[in-house]
């Protein structure tokens, strides 16, 4: 009887499973489906369903389907046809079939319209894995007028989904906006988003603004989120944080980005007092305030102010970027600051805040010892390790943030903000190659331009600062130790499977000399981090006399093949080994030929980039 008994709960407990494995699959499920002839998906989890697109790629014909993190398996189920025939590799499937894809192959997906009109797909299916997509749908139903121009915005949707299944956030999304300087002028575009409500999407801190970074001229994909984490390794207060997710516009794919946390006033932002909250309760008719615009001062007349000592958020600006901001001052130096919270700043707030600012400059500028009372030490010098480390090229010309609470007299630098270009990314002739100059330093960079905050420059040599930074840099070398043993490949190990898919969309295209990175190849540009890494570290210890066991560099002991190229054709080959430097190209007749470029990233060729690919270099004729 007993026995009875024991099989009866085994047989229920399978009946159960089995039960339980049929919903979870039907929950978790991708469902091919057509419309006007296109194959698209229904990504099916427990609590939301997203459409993902067909990715049809018009330069060599061939169409790809990438699907989130959260789809866990390889099988296609066959949806509601309605009238159309569907062929899969030369089988016919009806609704309800199912069809198990493979990596790295290509399917013929051939559907037969009503009227027997045929359509033919070369179709791969490629996963993500391990970061969490967020699928944002636009009331016009594309990003077509967000794209157009800069600030532009749309409202819609928004759906977050987990890399583990679980729908994290899904709501109204009341604004999509696209944003950046440089990084705007990408064909991949960085966005700024807000929320409906204030949310701790993907394990960051709770809010409600958001920015969505395109990572386009990051080969590793790896520049902006260590420079965020060094700022956190070295207790930045009101450090901004950001994770990688998987991006989709109305069901269609747009590559990996880097969510952030916005820089902005508020809890879990900076988080200082709310002046423009202030200004708002006691000015309820302020977005129709009078806007002013003197010579070195711009706002608002508000009818009533009430706190003039903070809080204030302000950027450091060029002329061009200081000119589309409503809120600001030039200081007597003719430095420019955009202020960027309030957003509604009164004259006598602009006031306040233009004559503080001013004040530590002129202590600065007369090398005053007292500017320490008036500007944070800890803060400036923390910014400073973040900028000298990964070598940032926009140091002190703009995107550097100070920030003043109420009742405080400080001044503090922070948060750090905008490292798309570093780690010796930016090879460009402006720049006359000094940022992939590992033992360049950003201390010098205000020595080009006048309109560079000169701060570090005029504080680096103070006992206070030294002291202050060989501190803090010798605190940091053993995050970097873990950065570079573990740290790098287990970001690469959590992303890579993305990177794929985003390459496909954006790199693997013929965009020579637009493309991010040095290097075709992912793992070239991963390992090149590494190399400028180490090298940063290896000097910026000489320099600064800390002792260390030296930082390796990578390499894998193969030679790599260069291939000289003129109009004529090619002139000459060279092998190199992994990871060394290129100190002497193929001479050239200097009065026939512009100079050597890298043939895949269109830049100039550089005595500090390392050779981790076979490469081919190009020299044009002078016009």
């Amino acid at each position: 009887m007993r026995k009875r008994y024991c099989m009866g709960f085994i047989l229920a407990l399978v009946l159960a499973a089995a039960l339980f494995y049929q919903y979870y699959t039907e929950q978790n499920s991708v469902v091919l489906q057509i419309g006007e002839g296109i194959p698209y998906v229904d990504v099916n989890m427990q609590q939301s369903t997203n459409k993902v697109g067909l990715w049809q790629d018009e330069e060599d014909g061939k169409s790809y389907f990438f699907l989130p993190s959260c789809v866990d398996h390889h099988k296609v189920k066959v949806g509601d046809l309605g009238t159309d025939g569907l062929q899969i590799a030369g089988e016919r499937y009806e609704a309800g079939d199912v069809f198990t894809w493979e990596d790295d192959t290509e399917y013929m997906v051939t559907i037969v319209g009503e009227s027997y009109e045929v359509r033919n797909y070369a179709v791969t299916f490629m996963k993500s894995a391990n970061i969490p997509s967020i699928f944002i749908n636009t009331q016009s139903g594309n990003m077509e007028y967000v794209n157009e121009q800069r600030h532009n915005l749309e409202s819609g949707d928004i759906c977050v989904i987990l890399a583990n299944g679980m729908t994290e956030y899904q709501n109204v999304l009341p604004k999509i906006v696209s944003r950046g300087n440089v990084s705007w002028n990408r064909p991949k575009k960085p966005y700024t988003i807000k929320l409906e409500d204030k949310y701790p999407l993907c394990g960051l801190r709770k809010g409600d603004k958001w920015r969505l970074l395109a990572l386009w001229s990051e080969g590793s994909r790896l520049n902006s989120k260590i420079a965020l984490d060094i700022a956190e390794e070295l207790g930045i207060a009101n450090a901004v944080q950001g994770t990688w997710v998987d991006l989709y516009f109305n069901g269609e794919y747009a590559g990996i980005y880097l969510l952030t946390e916005s820089v902005t006033v508020g809890e879990g932002r900076v988080d200082i007092y709310n002046l423009e909250k202030e200004n708002r309760q006691f000015n309820p008719n302020i977005d129709e305030a009078v806007h002013f615009e003197e010579e070195n001062k711009k706002g608002y007349l508000l009818d009533r102010v009430n706190t003039i000592d903070g809080g204030y958020l302000i950027e450091k600006d060029t002329a061009e970027y200081y000119g589309e901001e409503r809120n600001g001052f030039v200081t007597s130096a003719g430095f420019m600051f955009s202020i960027k919270e309030p957003a509604h700043a009164s004259k006598e707030q602009v006031d306040y805040i233009s004559g503080y600012v001013d004040r530590i400059d002129q202590m600065v500028q007369n090398g005053d010892p007292a500017v320490w009372d008036y500007l944070d030490l800890d803060s400036l010098v923390s910014a400073f390790l973040v900028d000298e480390i990964s070598l940032d090229t926009d140091v002190a010309v703009t995107s550097m943030y100070f920030y003043k609470d109420v009742g405080e007299d400080k001044l503090y630098t922070g948060p750090v903000w905008d490292y798309e270009h570093t780690f010796g990314e930016r090879n460009v002739e402006a720049m006359e190659g000094k940022f992939v100059d590992y033992t360049y330093s950003v201390v010098d960079h205000s020595k080009l331009f006048d309109s560079i905050l000169n701060w570090y420059l005029l504080l680096y040599d103070t006992p206070e600062f030294q002291e202050e930074m060989l501190k803090k840099y010798e605190n940091l070398l053993p995050y970097f130790e873990r950065l570079l043993s573990t740290g790098i490949d287990e970001y690469v190990e959590e992303i890579e499977d993305s990177v794929k898919m985003d390459q496909v969309m954006w790199q693997d295209k013929n965009l020579k000399g637009k493309s991010s990175g040095n290097y075709k190849d992912y793992y070239a540009n991963v390992k090149y981090t590494k190399f400028f890494i180490a090298k940063r570290l290896n000097y910026l210890c000489e320099r600064w006399n800390v002792p260390h066991e030296e930082f390796p560099v990578p390499s894998n002991g193969q030679m790599h093949h260069l291939t000289y190229s003129v109009y004529e054709g090619v002139v000459g080959t060279m092998d190199v080994m992994d990871g060394e430097e290129l100190r002497e190209p193929l001479p050239y007749d200097a009065s026939k030929y512009q100079g050597w470029i890298y043939e895949y990233s269109g830049e100039k060729w550089s005595p500090y980039i390392p050779v981790y690919e076979d490469m081919g270099l190009y020299n044009a004729k002078w016009e």
